[in-house]
C-alpha cells in the first residue's frame, strides 16, 4: 500500500496487516501515519493490483485536525513530533534493501498468564550503530496486543547485528547512522 500526504514525489509504501475480514487495514507504524495525517492535505492511499487487475486509488482532501490525533499520541505515550519519521528507511515489513542480519535476533513468545497467540508481529524502528547493533531501537506496533511481544523483540535485538550487503557496501550507500523499521514474526509451531 502506498500512503501519500502532498507530495506525490515523496512516495513511500509501508506494510499494513489487513484484518481477518479484509475489510479494515493496521497500519504498522501507527504514530508516524498520525503525525502526516494531523497535519492535513490531499491524500491518497493506492492498493496494488491482483494478478491482472487494476491498483485501486483513493483521494481525498484532509483538514488539519492536530487536536484529536494529539489526544490519542499523548495517550499511547507517543511524541507530537518525532525527528525519526523523516529518516526512517524501510517499509515496516523486512529490512531495507541493502542492509542484512549478520545476526538475527532470535526472539521467543513471552509467557503470558492469558495463554499465546499462534501467530503474531511486532514492528521495530532502530538506530543502526558503529558496529551494526541495533540502537536507540522502539516498538512502533505489535498484534495482537497484551501478550509483551513487544518486549520480546526489543530483548532480542540486544545480541543482533546488521551489516550492509556487497552490493550497498561497493555503492558507498551509508549504513552507520540508519534508522531503519522492520517487522518480526511469532509463529508457535
Amino acid at each position: 500500500m502506498i500512503f501519500i500526504i502532498d507530495d506525490e514525489a515523496d512516495q513511500k509504501p509501508y506494510s499494513w496487516t489487513v484484518g481477518d475480514d479484509r475489510t479494515v487495514a493496521f497500519s504498522r507504524v501507527p504514530a508516524m501515519i498520525a503525525r502526516q495525517v494531523a497535519e492535513g492535505g490531499n491524500l491518497q492511499i493506492v492498493i496494488p493490483a491482483e494478478p491482472g487487475g487494476r491498483r485501486t486509488r483513493y483521494v481525498m482532501e484532509l483538514t488539519r485536525s492536530g487536536s484529536a490525533i494529539e489526544e490519542t499520541l499523548t495517550a499511547c505515550g507517543r511524541p507530537l513530533v518525532d525527528p525519526r519519521d523523516d529518516r526512517l528507511e524501510g517499509d515496516g515489513d523486512g529490512l531495507p534493501n541493502g542492509i542484512e542480519w549478520v545476526r538475527p535476533p532470535r526472539p521467543f513468545f513471552p509467557d503470558s498468564p492469558a495463554g499465546r497467540p499462534s501467530v503474531g508481529y511486532v514492528t521495530v524502528s532502530c538506530l543502526v550503530g558503529t558496529d551494526g547493533r541495533p540502537e536507540e531501537c522502539q516498538t512502533e506496533s505489535e498484534q495482537p496486543p497484551g501478550f509483551n511481544l513487544g518486549r520480546a523483540a526489543l530483548r532480542a535485538l540486544n545480541s543482533a547485528r546488521l551489516g550492509q550487503n556487497e552490493e550497498a557496501r561497493l555503492a558507498g550507500r551509508p549504513f552507520e547512522g540508519a534508522m531503519i523499521v522492520f517487522t518480526t514474526t511469532f509463529r508457535m509451531e
